[in-house]
């Protein structure tokens, strides 16, 4: 009782915070258009959807068959309600509030649930990985959504029948919402088998759910990997298993696994502390030994990784980047180590923290070996991390909580101090991005070119170029995705081996990165360069831009 008016004021502290947060993103969501890349390369799916009502085009590739739910979920709202891309942007955004909530509810059935809840709510919006992805009409956020529903849905007591089956629609949903879902939920099914029940208990109503939508997804995936003439495992690799890909996840692997920065840097020693803390805990150690050991090394692991990541190439990396990074850390570690006067109420079992680690590791070890180039490519397992970085964090907040509310509500104000930082971050956006959209003329703010100008400057004068040279049944060749949103049905994206390759085309956009240079001379073995690419004869192309920008754009005249 003594808790309650702290409890009262750390809660009005993180949800108006929150609330602020998801306002500045729904924001974001109508005034700037869709700019993330594969939002936009598979956005061309939905606007077909939303054309000619059916799954199947010959433009559609087995990586948008594999992403179903939100893509079509999508399409259908365009088609219903008319072509708006603020609508696609609020759904996405729909699907963050539900793994915001989902993840609160996973960790609110305990002791001191209440306040669980707020921590992960505040670690979760901390986090810049989801506040760039919170809009964007990708469908890691989704995924990451329906697995945390799926989770929070069974994880401490027995789901009856009916919450059993809704647990097998939700996993279902979950991989029709993209293939990653199937390694989470294997992991969460395989956890159940640790909770202390009758194994009858057990298996039928906790990893028969689970299973029975992995089922059900995975013949949906059957089918459409026989449509596109590829097998299972083909299918679901569909764009990760590459040679570029396995290559980039080869020289981002070290720093991916080092870095600790899975959830930004206000988040980089708590998850540090976290992952120590189990595992200290799991071989035997109580808590208060395993908060002694694991608050030191956490502080002294969020320099020692970053450095070892970088290859010892710089000292000021990590909690030692700046002033303000070493106090954060600093801060954080003083706050762990209130956990020492924690009673035990608060305290995560070690039996929670295996259940825990059982659903991660299957989508981690996926994601070191095939997506260590991206952060946002973990999300089916941020439902797992996050909580373990909440409940070992809980400890502390019940001391603080017992000790007043000033107490408690002085870290809560400082990590609301971060997460007002990690605002510039949302939807990508960024300092400059802000700055500029602050400069701009609110009565610029729907204006669609204007808006897209400032997040894709580049592409948007690349794809001004573009429009006055296609007509109706013409063909565009790029690398570069983007344009499929734009031209429906009408874009082939790969890249050309050759002059010759080029005849069935109307425009041709090279795009002129390091990383496609490099892609075009290792793997095809041809020039990346457009000076190379202008002088082609057969047929000749009039160049339209220098590609300086990253994009060169050719007129193809036959």
């Amino acid at each position: 009782m003594t808790s309650v008016p702290a409890l009262r004021l750390a809660s009005a502290i993180v949800w108006s915070t929150t609330g602020l947060f998801l306002l500045a993103a729904f924001f974001l969501a109508v005034v700037i258009p869709i700019h993330a890349q594969d939002a936009l390369t598979f956005g061309e799916w939905s606007r077909l959807v939303s054309q000619h009502w059916h799954l199947h085009y010959a433009a559609a590739t087995p990586q948008e068959y594999g992403r179903p739910l939100f893509y079509v979920l999508q399409g259908w709202v365009w088609g219903v309600i008319g072509f708006a891309e603020p609508l696609g942007r609020i759904l996405s955004g729909l699907f963050s509030v539900l793994l915001l909530g989902s993840l609160v509810w996973l960790v609110r059935d305990r002791d001191w649930g209440a306040l669980a809840g707020l921590l992960m709510a505040f670690a979760l919006i901390s986090a810049p990985v989801f506040a760039t992805q919170i809009v964007s009409g990708l469908t890691d956020l989704p995924v990451a959504a329906l697995v945390a529903l799926a989770g929070a849905m069974l994880w401490r007591r027995r789901p009856t029948p009916a919450r059993a089956t809704a647990i097998g629609a939700v996993s279902a949903l979950a991989m029709l919402a993209k293939p990653s879902a199937l390694l989470a939920l294997v992991g969460l099914a395989v956890a159940q088998l640790l909770f202390r029940e009758s194994w009858r208990s057990r298996l039928l109503y906790r990893v028969a759910p689970v299973l029975g939508g992995v089922g059900v997804g995975l013949l949906y995936d059957v089918l459409q990997a026989r449509y596109v003439h590829q097998n299972l495992r083909t299918f679901l690799q569909a764009g990760v298993n590459t040679d570029y890909y396995r290559t980039l996840a080869d020289e981002s692997r070290r720093y991916a696994l080092l870095d600790g920065n899975w959830f930004g840097d206000g988040l980089r020693v708590a998850a540090f502390f976290a992952l120590v803390y189990a595992v200290v805990r799991l071989v035997g150690m109580r808590h208060r030994l395993a908060v002694v050991v694991a608050a030191p090394l956490a502080l002294f692991a969020s320099w020692l990784g970053p450095w070892i990541a970088r290859r010892e190439s710089e000292v000021t990396v990590g909690s030692l980047h700046s002033v303000g990074a070493a106090a954060a850390a600093v801060g954080t570690t003083a706050f762990l180590l209130f956990g020492l006067a924690s009673r035990q109420d608060a305290v995560l079992s070690r039996a929670e923290m295996a259940r825990l680690g059982v659903w991660a590791i299957p989508t981690c070890a996926a994601w070191a070996v095939y997506g260590a180039y991206d952060f946002r490519l973990l999300a089916p397992a941020w439902p797992p991390l996050l909580a373990l970085v909440a409940l070992t964090a809980l400890p502390a907040a019940t001391t603080l909580a017992r000790l007043g509310p000033l107490a408690l509500a002085i870290p809560f104000v400082l990590f609301a101090i971060v997460v007002a930082e990690n605002v510039y971050n949302v939807d990508g956006l960024q300092k400059s991005g802000w700055s500029e959209l602050r400069r701009t003329p609110a009565g610029d703010w729907f204006d669609k070119p204007t808006m897209r100008a400032i997040v894709l400057p580049a592409f948007s004068r690349a794809l001004e170029a573009v429009r006055p040279q296609m007509r109706r049944g013409d063909l565009l060749l790029s690398p570069e995705g983007a344009f499929r949103f734009f031209f429906p049905g009408q874009v082939e994206q790969s890249y050309p081996n050759n002059c010759n390759d080029l005849h069935r085309f109307r425009v041709f956009v090279l795009t002129t990165d390091e990383g496609s240079k490099r892609y075009m001379e290792q793997f095809l073995h041809v020039s990346g360069e457009p000076s190379f690419w202008a002088a082609c004869k057969q047929p000749h192309l009039k160049q339209l831009t220098d590609g300086s920008e990253g994009y060169a754009v050719f007129r193809v005249e036959t």
